[in-house]
């Protein structure tokens, strides 16, 4: 995959949306335990401003957010256009959207963490050092492996489920930023002509 190549599969990810289902998540149960947040009350303030963990803990330690950094970075790289990823925060996002006490994201939680698990152990196995820890061609080699469905090897269905959705969530992260939009050139409600008034023909037309 080129850099090309990602950028424009994260815009058709985005413009399809997350509905697709994934399938069943073929990883070992997951080793981390999830955050003492006990149901979730009102929605929070979204008028207000919070700091990281105030609504809820957050779930990622320093190695997973090295993991899940360049992992954002490898799905949306920089280029001429914009900058990476990780450059308008888009780990932060998936961190608090993880760590959030609803039901999908709950279930977004499971896959993420098992899936960042798995990629530090299959680059233990393939090349002995972590994911994030070895030259670049490495963790791409890793992903090339996993970013397409169907999984390459039965084995590796898990670990595709884990990249598609993670993908998914990175795009949402980053193409709902001002930078991610300018990239999109979204212009949300700006006319794309200006307005000089109704012709003149429609004003005489109705004695104006």
């Amino acid at each position: 995959m080129t850099q090309l190549d990602r950028r424009t599969a994260m815009k058709w990810v985005l413009a399809a949306g997350a509905a697709a289902q994934l399938p069943d998540f073929a990883f070992a149960a997951a080793t981390t335990e999830p955050p003492s947040v006990r149901g979730y009350g009102k929605d929070p303030n979204m008028l207000k401003t919070y700091a990281a963990g105030e609504l809820w803990p957050l779930t990622l330690n320093d190695a997973q957010r090295r993991t899940a950094r360049a992992l954002c970075d490898l799905i949306i790289p920089a280029d001429e256009f914009s900058p990476a990823a990780t450059a308008v925060a888009t780990d932060q996002f998936i961190d608090e959207w993880i760590s959030a006490p609803y039901p999908v994201c709950k279930r977004d939680r499971d896959i993420v963490m098992r899936g960042l698990e798995w990629l530090d152990a299959e680059s233990q196995r393939r090349y002995q050092h972590p994911f994030v820890d070895g030259v670049p061609e490495h963790a791409a080699r890793i992903c090339d492996d996993i970013c397409n469905a169907p999984p390459k090897a039965p084995e590796l269905a898990g670990a595709t489920a884990f990249f598609a959705r993670f993908r998914e969530l990175t795009a949402t992260g980053y193409y709902t930023t001002p930078i991610g939009m300018k990239d999109l050139r979204y212009t949300g409600n700006e006319p794309l002509v200006a307005f000089n008034g109704p012709p003149a023909e429609v004003l005489k037309k109705l004695g104006l």
